[in-house]
């Protein structure tokens, strides 16, 4: 690319960096899309896909897209969200099939983002294996020096590049602020399948974190542990431990950070935004972080639609995209952190999940919030 400015430069081909590139390609831009690893690369997930990330995939690719990705072989349907505490009281979110099409999905990520990659459109220029080591601001917007390749400047940055961001510190400094909080999860795969719901086990010692078990094609659950990395310290959990010895089937397991959104951050700066995980955009209740990856990345395309090129440096991004975002996501946010919040204290899950348990009513009303209806 030699020394030409590029418009837009997404830095991480994530589901937030993609649904941004694949939103500003329909929108008249072609903007770089880079990534550090080949495709197909694994990604420490629950993989399930909540019905507000089927939506989104709906609204970019349309109802071909949606359908095509549920008829993939690495692809499970399932109807049921489950919140299971230590008295197995039950509360049953159900979400069927509507139209033919499901509203809910478990896909690995080693498959689902080589998916999503395959149907960009044409004027995404994607680049792998351009992992990026330094970014410097210019007179020209952004410079950006990547290990194998040519620097990329650029007039405007999108950081999709997760929990080690390297666009997310020019954010930081410029608001002052310290890093977001960041949860300890683990996963693995281990055969066998005893529930086509996605299940979610909130007991001690994880509280106000979980134990999940997911339903995997193929005969396979996604098994895993999420929970606040100073809780696991101080109770001196080994997640890898817990997960080994209650699954002892399970294969290789591994481990990720989850930045939470524990209240509202900022997520731009002059010339950059963020997005996704990289932006700590993850649901601080179920640790899903797809649906809001997708839905951050689509509005921040939008955003970057209502502004001419040459205006983008001085462009307000906190008043065009940041909380534009915060006000579509602030009732969901409100009940998650809640949620997270009596979390932490035992008795309180359990007498909660007892009462839901008896009031059908009341769980349903948790469509809305999983992007169902």
């Amino acid at each position: 690319m030699g020394n030409a400015v590029e418009d837009i430069v997404i830095i991480g081909a994530g589901p937030a960096g993609v649904a941004c590139a694949w939103r500003l390609a329909q929108l008249g831009f072609s903007p770089v899309l880079l990534e550090k690893e080949d495709f197909p690369r694994d990604k420490v997930c629950g993989d399930a896909l909540s019905g507000k990330s089927l939506a989104i995939i709906r609204k970019l690719g349309g109802t071909e897209a949606l359908a095509d990705l549920a008829k993939q072989p690495f692809s499970q349907v399932v109807s049921d969200l489950c919140f299971i505490d230590e008295k197995q009281h039950r509360v049953i979110v159900s979400f069927p099939p509507r139209n033919g099409l499901p509203q809910g999905l478990v896909s690995p990520r080693k498959h689902f983002d080589k998916w999503l990659v395959s149907h960009l459109p044409t004027s995404v220029r994607l680049e792998t294996r351009s992992k990026v080591l330094r970014i410097e601001a210019v007179s020209q917007g952004w410079c950006i020096q990547r290990e194998r390749g040519k620097a990329i400047h650029a007039r405007f940055i999108v950081g999709a590049d997760g929990v080690t961001s390297k666009v997310a510190p020019w954010v930081w400094r410029f608001h002052k602020l310290k890093r977001p909080t960041v949860y300890a999860a683990v996963r693995g795969y281990a055969p066998g399948q005893s529930s086509l719901a996605l299940e979610l086990y909130f007991c001690s010692p994880y509280l106000p974190g979980y134990l999940w078990v997911f339903p995997v094609a193929q005969g396979y659950r996604n098994v895993g542990i999420g929970l606040p990395g100073w809780i696991a310290n101080r109770k001196n959990l080994s997640l890898r431990q817990h997960i080994k010895t209650k699954f002892p089937e399970v294969e290789e397991v591994k481990g990720h950070g989850i930045p939470v959104s524990l209240h509202n951050r900022p997520l731009s700066a002059p010339a950059c935004a963020l997005v996704g995980d990289a932006g700590a955009l993850t649901d601080p209740f179920t640790g899903e972080g797809i649906g809001n990856a997708l839905l951050s990345g689509v509005r921040l395309a939008e955003a970057l639609a209502q502004v001419p090129p040459r205006l983008w440096q001085v462009a307000d991004w906190e008043k065009l995209y940041t909380k534009p975002l915060y006000k579509e996501l602030r009732q969901e946010f409100r009940l998650t952190r809640l949620l997270h919040t009596i979390a932490r204290y035992r008795f309180v899950v359990n007498l909660l999940l007892g009462y839901v348990q008896h009031f059908p009513s009341l769980s349903q009303r948790l469509l809305h919030w999983y992007g169902a209806s």
